[in-house]
């Protein structure tokens, strides 16, 4: 149960009082009706006064016990969606693969969250409190007349099969809907994102066509799941009203007619039947809409999983870890099932200069990621100072390494922010990666307290860029990774910005398409992952043939 897992117990114990307080005041309540009757029956005007006071009493205490079960509910509510968000964050930000679709996240973080609210954790109240009442309700029914009491309770529980035969039919609605709504979210985020470009070549009818029908589909399956649930309710209040009222009440009248039982008894029977009835209705609906909450808590336990497997108890990178060789032996790496690398050997020796060249979509960018570590190996081995990258503290890992990526992103904050990300740094140590970057002008014209809007759209490319570099600059990181780092800037400043790259002790692992032979010579290697992957060492460069030590060349295959 998710109020259990992700609940606080004494929230949970607390709640479950109250509810257990809430059907013995409604006994209470079937008990002063079925004194109101006899005093009625008896014409015993004293014993219907004592029995009013007595039913204010009962109806105030009821008051205040609903006001108590709704706070209640509304706390664990609460508490249960703030670890269930802490989770996913979590689990996001540290442990998901960077290739996860963030449509579906961000789908998953809002809708699906909130239909695990009010499907999820909203009816496992519900289903407790009703089947607090639906026994209190039994044991009062049992202490007027066992015999019409048992009447109603096999009437009311027979509903019960109808429900348990619909569960799997509505999990497999509930995945359909959770699948296309997933689909809508991250489609209708990239139509607004590409508004400009649909315009700029007048798209704007496939647009609207491809998103109608993504919210037709959504809209649909959204129906077909509340159709399933509404016609379950709607057979199992049939049922329960034919079975659970109508025969209940001829056993009743029956008992009456024979002398076995009295009027008074039967109506206290009857007012405890609909406390039998009603909650056993409304948690088997309760249930349903529960069962269609599975496969968003299997999402959640998949999470919590992954981050319980995680612990971060890892090894530390051996020795001084700036001193420690990159080295990958036919790496192979696949993201949802398409090989993207295979048979990738290569080493690379702290402080060395490399420069790794493929044509476009080989993979340069993916690289990065592996050797981050952000993205696991299907095959072969990667390891820094010979220990293997997966078994290294994740934290130490991601430590070892600064990144500059060809599409950097900025968050809607102060460039200060956006430089160090919340971490502290002396101001010398920002101005000296502001300058090292080449962003000194944009700080003397808005100062570090300048309010970057979404996306850095009131910034230049190039501006935005240069606070990329900054950000791996101020870090100092052993290893920098740079994913066309200087794709942005013009000449004078990319030439700028790759001198301060090289001219600097940690080891450089740049990425690049189409770099002029030229600038290649400026690096210790330059390494063509189209010829090494999969096939033999390449020949040499200039650039390799000059500067490369022997230890230092990629390993084949």
């Amino acid at each position: 149960m998710l109020i259990w897992r992700y609940g606080k117990k004494w929230q949970l114990a607390l709640y479950l009082v109250i509810s257990l307080a809430a059907s013995s005041l409604n006994v209470g309540i079937a008990w002063i009706l079925s004194r109101f009757i006899a005093a009625a029956t008896a014409r015993n005007f004293a014993m219907f006064l004592a029995s009013a006071w007595l039913a204010l009493a009962i109806f105030v205490g009821l008051g205040v016990v609903e006001w108590l079960a709704m706070t209640t509910n509304a706390a664990i509510v609460k508490t249960v969606n703030l670890r269930i968000k802490a989770i996913m964050i979590r689990y996001m930000v540290d442990d998901e693969p960077l290739t996860t679709d963030s449509g579906k996240d961000i789908s998953f973080m809002t809708n699906d969250l909130k239909m695990l609210e009010t499907n999820g954790t909203t009816n496992e109240l519900l289903i407790l409190s009703d089947a607090l009442t639906f026994i209190g309700a039994m044991v009062g029914a049992f202490a007027f007349d066992w015999v019409t009491a048992l009447a109603f309770f096999a009437g009311n529980m027979l509903p019960v099969g109808i429900s348990a035969l619909t569960q799997k039919t509505i999990g497999h609605a509930s995945e359909q809907w959770s699948a296309a709504n997933a689909s809508w979210t991250g489609q209708l985020k990239d139509f607004l994102a590409g508004l400009d470009t649909a315009r700029a070549y007048q798209a704007n009818g496939a647009v609207k066509s491809r998103t109608g029908k993504l919210a037709a589909n959504l809209e649909g399956r959204l129906f077909h799941m509340n159709f399933i649930i509404g016609t379950t309710q709607a057979a199992a209040t049939i049922v329960s009203l034919v079975l659970g009222v109508l025969l209940p009440f001829g056993a009743g009248v029956w008992r009456i007619i024979l002398g076995a039982s009295t009027v008074a008894s039967f109506i206290g029977v009857v007012q405890l039947s609909n406390d039998m009835r009603n909650p056993l209705l409304e948690a088997l609906n309760a249930f349903n809409k529960w069962g269609a909450t599975k496969p968003i808590t299997a999402k959640v336990r998949t999470a919590e999983e992954a981050l319980s497997a995680k612990t971060d108890t890892g090894k530390a990178l051996p020795g001084d870890a700036a001193t420690q060789a990159l080295a990958m032996r036919n790496a192979t790496v696949t993201i949802n099932g398409k090989p993207i690398l295979e048979n990738l050997s290569l080493a690379i020796q702290p402080g060395e200069k490399v420069l790794l060249m493929a044509p476009s979509g080989y993979g340069k960018s993916t690289l990065l990621r592996v050797l981050q570590g952000e993205i696991p190996l299907a095959g072969g081995t990667y390891t820094i100072g010979g220990v293997p990258a997966n078994q290294v503290n994740r934290v130490a890992l991601r430590k070892h390494f600064g990144l500059v990526k060809q599409s950097p992103f900025l968050f809607n904050d102060t460039l200060r922010y956006n430089l160090t990300l919340g971490a502290e740094f002396t101001d010398e140590a920002i101005m000296t990666a502001i300058a090292q970057a080449g962003l000194s002008d944009l700080v003397a014209d808005k100062g570090l307290d300048y309010q970057i809007v979404e996306n850095g759209q009131n910034l230049s490319g190039g501006q935005i860029q240069r606070i990329e570099i900054a950000r791996a600059l101020l870090r100092q990181r052993p290893v920098l990774l740079a994913d066309e780092a200087t794709s942005a800037l013009d000449d004078k400043l990319a030439d700028q910005v790759r001198r301060q790259f090289l001219a600097g002790p940690e080891t450089l692992i740049e990425v690049g398409h189409q770099v002029p032979a030229a600038v290649q010579a400026q690096y210790d290697r330059v390494i063509h992952l189209d010829q090494i992957a999969g096939g033999p060492e390449p020949a040499a460069t200039p650039a390799e043939t000059d500067k490369a030590e022997p230890s230092a060349v990629a390993q084949p295959a």
